[in-house]
């Protein structure tokens, strides 16, 4: 009968406790190999690297012809990058156990460190051969493959070895990145769907599961799983994550705040985790509540600049553009080069007529490369309200050469050329744009309706 987890614990807290007694010269004791390996995985497991390498070296003084402490002494070396001192070490195992499955294993993960993959997967493939239990050297061979960005044959491994330990953390993670890196969703969803039926009761499945169905925009039916992973563990924050990204998309964002919530009593809410609840109370229009959210976000996360943009846009909705202006601009000094922020800004200038500051931000978007007609034509629209006519047809003209026959930049052309008497131009732009589509002139109405009564204006469409 298999011994219970906690109570082999148990003996481990107590093996550890009498070979550090020991090493305190509280008294003299031997120990057996296979316990010196307990004490070297206990170390590890720990990250105590340190007392695990001094545990081999007393190991391999009681054992000198032991193999398995030099091979261990080798991986400790290896997790370190002292992987020439790792190798000599695994010379030395070598000569006394050639066929050491757990040696080539050793081998093949310093030459896996040195990327050296498709030497490392010969070794590996070897230990295979030489092994009690071949499916425990799956994982390190899927994991070359995935190295080597064949994701469909680590995939193969990962499936091979997952079959038989249903619930290895690790071997999911990398089935899952490996399924992600290859757009694979339905894929995965398939192979998670079957998975949990073999591990009904590890959430990190139903969590995959959900994940996938969330990147295949399945919103209804990532909710469904997510909720089988918290109800088998109510911790498991990621879950509740994930679930609120998924009723977010559902436009449940008061649904979606809840689950937000429900993370706090088991993490420290991050800048993130408040941008998100603020997100879902600005979709309610709820700005104020959004704005208390946003700023928690901006003192939990100062360097946060989406935190800072969103308070800015909640304060202009509120009608408080100069407050506004003020968080917009401690975004932009935190992203100086993010054209959606600096869109925003150079908007809200031109909302409040500060129209220099607005021309030197439609100048430097140009500058960054955006080339969106949208740009093109607010810009020449700010600078035809300025007067400046003949700028703004120019600016349409750029505008046009980076995205040709653009309905709205060709129909504003003929508007401006028209109004600036040049009716040769205006009636070449004009006509073309109402051949491309001859309804886009209600657009160009919304923005110039004197245009619309305008007969000789209408002359020029024919």
């Amino acid at each position: 009968m298999k011994e219970e987890p906690f109570k082999n614990q148990n003996k481990i807290n107590a093996l550890v406790e009498r070979y550090e007694k020991m090493l305190q010269g509280e008294f003299q004791c031997f120990f057996d190999s296979y316990e010196f390996e307990d004490i070297v995985e206990y170390y590890i497991d720990n990250g105590q690297l340190g007392e695990a390498m001094t545990s081999m070296d007393i190991a391999s003084e009681q054992y000198p012809y032991t193999a398995n402490f030099l091979i261990k002494k080798a991986q400790i070396l290896t997790i370190l990058e002292r992987l020439k001192e790792a190798e000599t070490n695994l010379e030395l195992a070598q000569v006394l156990e050639p066929s050491n499955v757990d040696l080539h294993i050793a081998k093949g993960s310093i030459l896996s460190k040195q990327k050296k993959h498709h030497k490392a997967l010969k070794l590996f493939h070897t230990a295979q051969t030489l092994s009690d239990e071949p499916i425990e050297i799956l994982p390190f061979i899927a994991f070359e493959h995935q190295c080597l960005g064949q994701f469909q044959d680590a995939i193969k491994y990962l499936s091979e070895f997952l079959f038989e330990e249903p619930e290895d953390d690790i071997a999911l993670f990398n089935i899952a990145y490996c399924y992600e890196r290859l757009d694979a969703y339905k894929d995965a969803i398939k192979f998670f769907y079957n998975l949990v039926d073999k591990a009904p009761y590890n959430e990190i499945n139903w969590y995959q599961l959900g994940l996938f169905y969330n990147k295949s925009k399945d919103y209804n039916r990532a909710v469904w799983a997510l909720d089988y992973a918290l109800l088998i563990d109510e911790c498991f924050t990621a879950g509740y994550h994930e679930k609120a990204r998924s009723l977010t998309q559902l436009g449940e964002p008061k649904e979606a705040i809840k689950t937000y919530l429900l993370t706090f009593p088991f993490e420290e809410p991050t800048g993130y985790t408040y941008l998100k609840i603020g997100l879902c109370y600005k979709d309610l229009a709820s700005f104020k509540q959004a704005i208390r959210y946003f700023t928690k976000s901006c003192h939990q996360d100062p360097q946060l600049s989406e935190a800072w943009l969103e308070t800015g846009l909640c304060y202009d909705a509120l009608g408080a553009t100069e407050e506004a202006l003020h968080h917009i601009n401690k975004a932009l000094n935190l992203s100086p080069n993010d054209l959606e922020y600096l869109y925003i800004q150079t908007g809200i200038y031109k909302k409040i007529e500060l129209y220099a500051e607005a021309d030197l931000g439609y100048q430097k978007l140009i500058e960054l490369g955006c080339d969106s007609p949208a740009i093109w034509l607010e810009y020449a629209n700010l600078i035809f309200s300025l007067n400046e006519i003949e700028d703004s047809i120019n600016l349409l003209k750029q505008g046009l050469k980076q995205n040709k026959n653009h309905i709205d930049l060709l129909f504003n052309l003929g508007a401006y050329s028209f109004l600036a008497g040049e009716l040769t131009n205006a009636k070449k732009y004009l006509q073309k744009a109402n051949s491309l589509d001859p309804i886009a002139i209600n657009l160009l109405y919304e923005s110039m309706p004197q245009l619309e009564n305008n007969e000789d204006f209408k002359q020029l469409l024919k």
